[in-house]
């Protein structure tokens, strides 16, 4: 008998493959080097560095072709995997410059450098890396939230019950409680898109941090990198290298608080005890031993990456404070505490578009529920104090009285003898008859009632359901003109690069 896994046959499905990767995590692969991925981005800022150089008639035409002619051959050797960075030249920047140099010679290769030094060419790398994966994250962010969206449409006048402190607290609607993660995940939408507002700027050319006489064009680098302008202040640039870090992962940790919120909801509602869902056997594993098993192992690890997340964030911050003047070494380290909160939570939205897509609902528990453990109880206070006419607290005491009575009868409503004997005892008579009462505490009826801005009400959420449509629509639009920006740079840089 072949065995890949010790569990699986209960189940009728495969693990999705990208559950499988994700829960599998680095128990069985590996982590490649960081520069690796800055490589093309390196050579990125290097060709518009050379075509500028060029433009200012640093460098002759003779050697802006050798070097443009050498930074395309390392970029087709390293899409065949056969460039591999030497651990004794340090970084990426050293590689590429030095199989330049033993290519061209020093007279030629040795030029690459003329007016750039390593702290530049980090910063920037990392903001084209850094870029580029919060386009990503947005991307991603947007597919889910449309998913939950289409998934509110659906249920949006299902009565759930909702919940405080892990008790029936009030009636809702599944609608309201899928808006709800909608509203907080298109919240981390619109902080990323700030984020690439505030930091898609060229730092190309800041040099140490102290700038340079040579009469180099950072707009001109800054067109052909996709960037809105050049830093303003060279110093800045370079030595606050940890802030645009520590801002992503804020924004990628409040991603992950909110996913973790919505996973650990998911896993709640799908235990045997509560069984409101179920989830799909793809995003479920089973148990080495206890061939019964169906955990919700993919959700679990999302809550461990949003605890990994701050660990990363923190460490960001203390990295960043007490910063000397320039560029200190310290802050290489940002890099790699970014890099693997990235590798950790892109996967993330992706992961949970899958899971809420395959998800099943049980109605009839579902429905259940809302009957059950006075959950309707807050919204018959409510009637009592318009219908009665009494104090909001003296509505609620008499009620709590009631719910005690209706408990010893073995009810999980209030019925209208023990709201009547609360009454009673006060020296007070109901005025409304009993069918008033089981209308006041029908989850349909409740529902609809609630009116107002935030409420539960079919039309109220349905218009919700509209704006935030239109707010995706928007930042799909800045998206795609996002992608298009960077799309017009490389076409501009090619069209240089073929003049020269």
């Amino acid at each position: 008998m072949k065995t890949e896994k010790l569990w699986g046959a209960r189940f009728s499905k495969p693990p999705s493959p990208l559950a499988e990767a994700f829960t599998s995590g680095r128990d069985v692969r590996g982590v490649s080097p960081a520069d690796e991925r800055l490589l093309p981005y390196d050579l990125w800022g290097s060709r518009a560095h050379v075509v500028m150089l060029y433009q200012q008639k640093i460098i002759t035409r003779q050697e802006a072709r050798a070097l443009l002619r050498g930074l395309k051959e390392i970029e087709k050797i390293w899409e065949k995997g056969n460039f591999s960075l030497d651990p004794r030249k340090e970084d990426v920047h050293t590689n590429i410059e030095s199989w330049l140099i033993e290519k061209y010679g020093v007279e030629i290769g040795g030029k690459l450098h003329t007016a750039r030094s390593r702290n530049d060419q980090v910063a920037l790398d990392m903001r084209l890396y850094l870029r580029e994966a919060a386009l990503s994250f947005i991307n991603e962010i947007l597919s889910l939230t449309q998913l939950l969206i289409s998934q509110a449409q659906k249920h949006v006048a299902l009565p759930f019950p909702g919940y405080t402190h892990h008790q029936p607290a009030q009636v809702t609607s599944l609608g309201q409680i899928w808006l709800a993660f909608v509203e907080s995940f298109a919240r981390d939408l619109r902080r990323f898109q700030e984020w690439y507002e505030r930091f898609n700027e060229n730092p190309l050319g800041s040099m140490t941090g102290y700038s340079t006489s040579f009469p180099i064009d950072r707009i001109l680098t800054s067109k052909l990198l996709g960037f809105d302008a050049p830093t303003s202040n060279a110093l800045d640039a370079i030595q606050t290298r940890w802030e645009m870090e520590a801002e992503l992962a804020f924004i990628i940790n409040s991603l992950m608080n909110h996913s973790s919120s919505l996973a650990q909801t998911l896993i709640i509602f799908s235990t045997a005890e509560f069984a409101l869902c179920r989830l799909d056997e793809a995003h479920c594993s089973g148990s080495s031993m206890m061939p019964q098993k169906r955990n919700p192992d993919p959700l679990e690890i999302i809550k461990a990456k949003s605890a990994l997340a701050q660990g990363k964030l923190f460490s960001l911050l203390a990295i960043g404070r007490a910063q000397f003047l320039g560029y200190n070494r310290d802050t290489q380290w940002s890099k790699y505490l970014i890099m693997d909160l990235i590798d950790e939570c892109l996967p993330v939205p992706v992961l949970l578009n899958e899971i809420v897509g395959k998800l099943k609902w049980e109605g009839e528990k579902i429905s259940s529920l809302t009957k059950r453990g006075f959950i309707t109880a807050p919204d018959l206070l409510e009637a009592i104090v318009r219908q009665e006419k009494i104090p909001f607290r003296l509505a609620k005491t008499l009620l709590e009285r009631a719910i005690k009575y209706a408990e010893a009868e073995g009810a999980e409503q209030v019925t209208y003898s023990s709201l009547n004997k609360a009454f009673q005892e006060n020296g007070m008579n109901l005025s409304w008859p009993a069918e008033l009462l089981q209308n006041f505490q029908d989850s349909h009826y409740i529902i609809a009632q609630r009116k107002i801005i935030g409420g539960t009400s079919r039309p109220g959420l349905e218009k919700n359901i509209n704006r935030l449509r239109q707010k995706l629509k928007k930042s799909t639009l800045w998206l795609k003109n996002k992608q298009q920006q960077i799309t017009t740079a490389l076409r501009a840089l090619q069209k240089m690069e073929a003049k020269i």
